[in-house]
């Protein structure tokens, strides 16, 4: 919520209205849903389970999913390279289950699948929902609606349950806040109003590379040879279906 307040007060200072077209509401609530309540809540959780450099790999196939809901639906072609990022992306996806111990993982490992392709149809429908307010706005009012379904069950389980937060957790707040939330939203819807999906799938590729990276040298968590092989095939995956390199001459 304060990430939200926070866009709009951006959004407020360069003189332009807080007000979305009726038109466009419908787009709004689903977008929320997607790419704030399911992806919060999904991530989350799968992020408990798994760790946060394989979690990371997990959701941040999205690029690959949104591609291809795109393509089912219509929006774009399923063409050669769209084919081969889903073989590459599931190749990657299978060593990784291998890695973790898919039978012990297997919620970890559903959960955070989820959360891509929640984020995945989230931007999908943002490209194609007919959406002309500015980047800004829309994630702005992401961050407040998507919430909302969220605070009673917060209330409900987290309100005696603080523990005893150190300088650490108000850090990781202030940046979750600033960063995670208001700027990456911002940026992120900004661009793909801007671009294609493709286009703006290259901007989060380097995510779940730098995630196992920062697992690895500075929280000790050891990489198997599974991990490394998940890396290369999904960051591969994601890679052909943000270029489609292999259809070049079709385009």
């Amino acid at each position: 919520m304060p990430a939200g307040i926070l866009l709009f007060v951006f959004v407020l200072n360069k003189k332009k209205s807080l007000f979305i077209p009726r038109e466009n509401w419908r787009s709004l609530l689903l977008i929320s849903f997607f790419n704030v309540t399911l992806w919060q809540v999904l991530m989350l959780y799968g992020l408990s389970l798994l760790g946060g450099g394989r979690a990371a790999v997990l959701a941040y196939t999205m690029p690959v999913w949104a591609t291809i809901s795109a393509g089912l639906i219509g929006y774009e072609k399923i063409n050669l390279s769209v084919t081969l990022a889903l073989i590459f992306g599931m190749i990657g996806i299978f060593s990784l289950s291998i890695g973790i111990g898919i039978i012990d993982n297997i919620l970890g490992l559903f959960l955070t699948l989820s959360a891509g392709l929640s984020w995945g149809i989230g931007t999908m429908i943002v490209k194609y929902g007919g959406f002309k307010s500015d980047g800004m706005l829309v994630a702005g009012w992401q961050q407040l609606i998507g919430v909302l379904p969220l605070i009673p069950f917060a209330l409900y389980f987290d309100l005696n349950n603080f523990g005893n937060p150190n300088y650490i957790h108000y850090l990781i707040i202030f940046y979750a806040i600033f960063f995670s939330s208001a700027y990456t939203y911002w940026a992120y819807f900004t661009v793909l109003q801007k671009f294609s999906v493709n286009i703006t799938s290259i901007s989060v590729m380097m995510v779940p590379v730098l995630a196992i990276l920062i697992d690895y040298f500075f929280m000790g968590v050891f990489l198997t040879n599974f991990d490394i092989i998940a890396v290369i095939f999904i960051v591969s995956s994601i890679f052909i279906a943000a270029t489609k390199p292999f259809n070049k001459k079709l385009d």
